[in-house]
């Protein structure tokens, strides 16, 4: 049985409602679902609604509730004498949507992409790349305003071809528009997980640089799995994974990372999928944070 256990919507930086992800991976056959939204829940109840719902041929399809908290690593580069972010994100299974913990720290962080994104187009408009705040809003339909709706919004003013080179350009890490994000610590991260019931894993290693150094602190600080099957894992990386992931005893996991054609080019739901083992390995971890 296929499943894909790191899926964006609409809620947080996809292009897709819940409810159309949910009918993408049934034509897919896909039987286990986990939306991982970036720093909300809000897609959730929607993706479980669409799940229930089923006709005569219809295949049971299983919403796992999910999460994928953006977290940071600051580090100092010496070769250029200053500190500089890596993206460590965080994704979180099984968790309990109900936390009070949870919300209360995803409400913050939800309110620091408003103003992240704010700075953002005004740091464009300085560059000469005029962008309206109202059309940036109006892509994130009522959801956590991203860095994929802006460069949506750059796209349709012209200002650029694709969503790709509006983050080549402008929008990346470093870049002339970029605007550091308010920062949550891998560890941080990790500890609301399991304040909230679930089961930490770190999302696509292989974008963030000294990944298996990091992979050691961060097992020592609790962490539960990594995504060892993703589209930005190469052969190469897949190996270290699986070598660190049994070294420090962590669920190898894995996912498509939808957000869809118009976001990311090319990825679709249940290219990169996990045994299935793993799902019951995850619920039988989350129940020890219970």
């Amino acid at each position: 049985m296929r499943i894909d256990l790191h899926v964006h919507t609409h809620a947080s930086d996809g292009q897709h409602a819940p409810s159309e992800v949910v009918r993408m991976a049934r034509a897919r056959d896909i039987r286990v679902l986990a939306i991982t939204d970036h720093d909300t829940t809000d897609g959730i109840a929607e993706a479980i609604a669409a799940a229930a719902v089923t006709a005569p041929l219809t295949k049971p399809l299983r919403i796992i509730p999910g999460i994928e908290i953006s977290a940071a690593e600051t580090t100092f580069d010496a070769e250029k004498g200053r500190e500089r972010t890596l993206d460590v994100h965080m994704l979180g299974y099984f968790i309990d949507r109900d936390s009070a913990a949870l919300q209360e720290k995803l409400a913050a962080m939800r309110e620091a992409r408003v103003s992240r994104g704010r700075r953002i187009v005004e740091k464009l408009a300085a560059l000469g790349v005029t962008i309206s705040w109202e059309r940036v809003a109006q892509f994130a339909e009522g959801a956590s305003v991203g860095r994929p709706h802006i460069a949506r919004a750059m796209v349709e003013a012209g200002h650029v071809e694709t969503v790709r080179e509006a983050f080549d350009r402008f929008l990346h890490n470093g870049a002339p528009a970029y605007v550091p994000r308010l920062r949550v610590t891998p560890e941080d991260a990790i500890a609301l997980i399991h304040e909230a019931g679930g089961v930490a894993v770190m999302a696509h290693p292989a974008l963030v640089e000294g990944y298996l150094a990091l992979l050691e602190r961060l097992a020592g600080a609790g962490l539960d799995g990594v995504e060892v099957f993703h589209p930005s894992n190469d052969e190469n990386a897949r190996l270290n994974l699986k070598a660190a992931a049994a070294r420090y005893h962590l669920l190898m996991t894995g996912g498509s990372d939808f957000h869809g054609e118009a976001i990311k080019p090319g990825v679709f739901i249940g290219m990169q999928a996990p045994p299935f083992a793993v799902v019951s390995a995850l619920e039988t971890r989350a129940a020890h944070y219970r």
